[in-house]
């Protein structure tokens, strides 16, 4: 055996070792993995947090057949890999839900209907010297609101090779399907200007701002500087050409806990501001004015991720 291969497999069985020390798969011993007699278990690759479930946010739509898709991955966990292909077969478990809200009343969840997904069985095929492969599943989201917690599961219920132990505690992924608008995200801030008075405070402004979703079109800033906090951003859904972008949209900018003296400013110095586009990466791009009192301010917010 090569030297890399020893490697490999040293740093594979440790990380097997942690893997297997939770699972109640009753031919893994808790503090030695036998390999020997069961060398290969199948289980979901994706670690929940320490609530037992994974998140996926969703582009929430006004449309109600409008569906998006998130991916799931289904894992080989061994110090080898399969010769042959292996067909891995993953269920809905509502029964898994159900059991999860009894058991967690306060959490707040409710079963995902569904009507809203498309999910009901599917087998997916490890190929042979492979470990991993993804399955999808379509969600609806406009039924869906931004304070709403659903969830799905899925349970892997079988294989094609009878040796392949199936997990005992990673055999079932538990979903929270979250909903977000097409403009989340983080943005970095690529102009500013921060003006009160006589003095230029551009150079407090955080580098990095989230937008978070509060509706499908409606959106919080995540900052809060000077004792001003957030502000709330409505994305009108009408496209027209702005400013040279031939498919823009006219933003209305709210501060609902101090509305008083709040202005957005539209045409500032001559500029053509409180628009959002998207630029020739597919990221969205925010350019703002507003005076706060005597503060005025302008913002340009191009979008990370």
């Amino acid at each position: 055996m090569n030297t890399l291969r020893k490697i490999f497999i040293s740093i594979t069985a440790v990380a097997l070792l942690f893997l297997t020390s939770c699972l109640d798969d009753e031919m893994v011993d808790v503090m030695n993995p036998d390999f020997a007699s069961s060398p290969y278990i199948v289980d979901f690759n994706e670690m929940p947090n320490a609530s037992g479930y994974v998140k996926r946010s969703l582009e929430l739509a006004s449309d109600p057949n409008a569906a998006f898709p998130a991916s799931f991955k289904v894992n080989l966990s061994s110090p080898w890999q399969l010769e042959e292909d292996l067909t891995v077969t993953v269920k809905l478990d509502e029964a898994a839900v159900t059991r999860y809200i009894a058991d967690n009343p306060d959490a707040g969840f409710e079963l995902l209907p569904s009507n809203w997904h498309d999910f009901t069985e599917v087998q997916v095929v490890i190929p042979a010297g492979e470990r991993e492969v993804d399955f999808t599943a379509n969600f609806k989201t406009a039924g869906i609101a931004i304070e709403d917690k659903f969830m799905i599961a899925f349970t892997i219920t079988g294989t094609s090779n009878p040796n392949v132990l199936l997990s005992g505690n990673f055999g079932t992924q538990y979903a929270f399907i979250g909903v977000k608008n097409k403009y989340h995200g983080n943005y970095n801030l690529t102009g500013q200007w921060w003006y009160h008075g006589t003095d230029d405070f551009s150079g407090y402004m955080p580098e990095t701002t989230s937008l978070r979703t509060t509706s499908a079109t409606g959106l919080v800033t995540q900052y809060s500087y000077a004792g001003w906090g957030d502000m709330e951003i409505e994305v009108d859904q009408t496209p027209q050409a702005i400013d040279g972008h031939s498919e823009a949209y006219k933003l209305v900018l709210t501060k609902n806990d101090d509305p008083d003296g709040w202005v957005q400013l539209d045409d500032y110095q001559g500029g053509v501001w409180n628009y959002c586009y998207k630029d020739s990466d597919g990221k969205w791009v925010f350019k703002m004015a507003f005076q706060y009192y005597s503060n005025v301010s302008w913002h340009i917010y191009t979008q990370i991720d």
